[in-house]
């Protein structure tokens, strides 16, 4: 090969490697545009518009919310999967991502584990177990003793088929033998109304949606999810001093991006919004809501990500859980 031949090429290459770190270091030189796969008001929506609106983090004041509901949230998330992999195309995603993965399979447009790329765990939710008021079981071990004593008697409420909250329920059986009956609503508000009127007389929920029940005494809640107790419910055991750890679920909020966004950009948007999640302002808002503020770096939302898959899987196929239950 012609010398100067070689020395071109060698420096076109090099120029060719240079350019996506040249193109990271003005990383965001466009606003950035977050998908929101249900539609306005929700949790999903208002995490992301905080992330958004918060100031900060070296992403700059152009974060765009769109809402594309649809689909049980696989349209709005396929928008992602398909964007270009720049970094300027992200989506905010509850715990319907790791679900659906195994509840519709192979009628998703997209493959969850590969063609998404993990960015940041923005907050989770605990989940609480509470029981109608009526119910004499006043702790986890009464509640299975008096299920197992009466088969078939005790229904669960949750918030509807596949949800994070079903698939605490079925855990929760799983681990205890306690054969509470599932009663889908069409969302967490009716299905909590549900055991405060005692057509159920079991509920999962997120703590935001039953605590104002639970201090009416229309509920009593039994046990939460999570790592410690909630301040808002002091007296209120984790699953763990319950006695039974292995229901650890919580429903989660995170950000993730189509799959081939470079690493630099996937750890500058990470980095970014974890200092905004961080801000007194933005962890305050989210402690609000009955949420507690995540963060961390893309990696450990891509491990949590995977754990929260393995783990749907098992409860749903064991469960024999389905779309259509």
């Amino acid at each position: 090969m012609n010398p100067r031949t070689a020395l071109l090429g060698a420096a076109l290459a090099l120029s060719a490697a240079g350019a996506p770190a040249h193109a990271t270091d003005d990383f965001p030189a466009q606003p950035i545009r977050i998908v929101v796969p249900y539609a306005p008001g929700g949790a999903s929506d208002v995490i992301a518009r905080l992330l958004a609106s918060t100031p900060g983090g070296g992403l700059g004041d152009r974060i765009i919310v769109e809402n594309r509901a649809g689909g049980a949230s696989v349209a709005g998330t396929n928008v992602v999967a398909t964007a270009q992999p720049n970094g300027y195309t992200l989506g905010v995603v509850d715990s319907a991502f790791p679900i659906n993965a195994t509840l519709l399979g192979s009628k998703l447009p997209y493959d969850t584990r590969k063609d998404f790329r993990a960015v940041i765990l923005a907050a989770t939710s605990p989940i609480v177990l509470s029981v109608n008021k009526d119910v004499p079981a006043h702790s986890v071990a009464e509640l299975v003793a008096m299920a197992k004593a009466h088969p078939g008697r005790f229904n669960f409420s949750s918030a509807g088929n596949g949800t994070a909250l079903h698939l605490a329920g079925e855990q929760f059986n799983m681990v205890t033998g306690a054969g509470l009956v599932h009663v889908p609503y069409r969302g967490g508000a009716p299905s909590v109304m549900a055991v405060v009127a005692g057509e159920t007389q079991v509920n999962f929920s997120a703590p935001s949606t039953v605590l104002p029940h639970i201090q009416s005494g229309r509920l009593r809640a039994l046990a939460v999810t999570g790592a410690h107790r909630l301040a808002s419910l002091p007296d209120v055991p984790t699953f763990a001093e319950a006695g039974v750890p292995e229901v650890a679920g919580v429903i989660s909020y995170g950000v993730i991006a189509p799959k081939g966004v470079p690493d630099a950009v996937a750890r500058k948007l990470a980095a970014g919004f974890d200092a905004r999640l961080k801000t007194p302002d933005a962890a305050r808002h989210i402690v609000d809501l009955g949420f507690e503020p995540a963060g961390g770096t893309a990696d450990d939302y891509a491990k949590f990500l995977d754990r929260e898959i393995d783990t749907a899987r098992e409860i749903i196929q064991k469960a024999h859980i389905t779309t259509g239950d």
